[in-house]
C-alpha cells in the first residue's frame, strides 16, 4: 500500500524534500555525501592524527560536527574506532531491549525501555547509512554523540525516566499478584489504610 501510495504523496512534499529524493537516486552522490565517503575512506584502519584529518580540517567535509559526526569520527579513529561505536550502539540497544525478558512485570517500564531501545537504534542506524550514501540525507542526530542541544537533552530525559522507572519499581494494583500466605493480604490493608 505504501509503495502505491508514494507517487501520489509525491506531489505533496516540499520542494527541498523532492530534491533529497533526487540525490539521493541520483548515480553520482551529493557533495556532502561524497565528501563524507571521501573522509570515511582516508581514515584507513587505525584512522589519522588530528593534524591529518584533511577533510574536516580544511572544511571539505560540511557539518562535521553534528549531521556527519560519525565520518569525522572514522575519519580520525579509523575502521576500528568505528567498530568500537557500532559495538556501543548496538550493546546500549541490547541491553535496552532485554528488559522486556526480565522477570518484573511492570509493563510500562518493558515499553519505555523498548522505546527508547528503538529510537536508538533507528538514530544511530539513520545517521550511519545517511553518512555512508545508503539514505538519503536527513539531518537525524547520532544519538549522545552529535553537536547540539536537543537531541542531547531529549535523550537525557528519556535516560531520566527510564532510570527513574527503574529506581523506583512500584507494584501497581493491575500487576501485582496478592499473597494471602502468612497473613500478607491483611498486612497490605493495614499498611494501605495506615498511611
Amino acid at each position: 500500500a505504501l509503495l502505491v501510495a508514494s507517487p501520489i504523496a509525491y506531489h505533496f512534499l516540499h520542494d527541498y524534500q523532492k530534491k533529497r529524493i533526487a540525490d539521493f537516486l541520483s548515480e553520482k552522490p551529493n557533495y556532502h555525501v561524497m565528501q563524507s565517503i571521501i573522509a570515511i575512506g582516508s581514515g584507513g584502519f587505525l584512522g589519522k592524527s588530528k593534524e591529518a584529518c584533511t577533510q574536516t580540517k580544511f572544511k571539505f567535509l560540511p557539518i562535521a560536527t553534528s549531521d556527519f559526526i560519525f565520518a569525522y569520527f572514522v575519519e580520525r579513529f579509523g575502521f576500528l574506532g568505528a567498530m568500537l561505536l557500532f559495538a556501543i550502539y548496538i550493546g546500549l540497544s541490547l541491553h535496552l531491549f532485554f528488559y522486556l525478558f526480565e522477570s518484573n512485570s511492570d509493563w510500562f517500564l518493558k515499553i519505555v525501555a523498548l522505546g527508547i531501545s528503538i529510537l536508538i537504534f533507528v538514530y544511530s542506524s539513520v545517521n550511519i547509512a545517511m553518512t555512508l550514501g545508503l539514505a538519503p540525507v536527513v539531518g537525524i542526530p547520532l544519538p549522545l554523540f552529535s553537536y547540539g542541544g536537543s537531541s542531547f537533552i531529549t535523550f537525557m530525559i528519556l535516560f531520566a525516566i527510564l532510570e527513574n522507572l527503574l529506581a523506583f519499581r512500584y507494584i501497581f494494583g493491575y500487576n501485582s499478584k496478592p499473597s494471602f500466605g502468612n497473613f500478607g493480604f491483611l498486612a497490605q490493608l493495614v499498611r494501605a489504610l495506615g498511611s
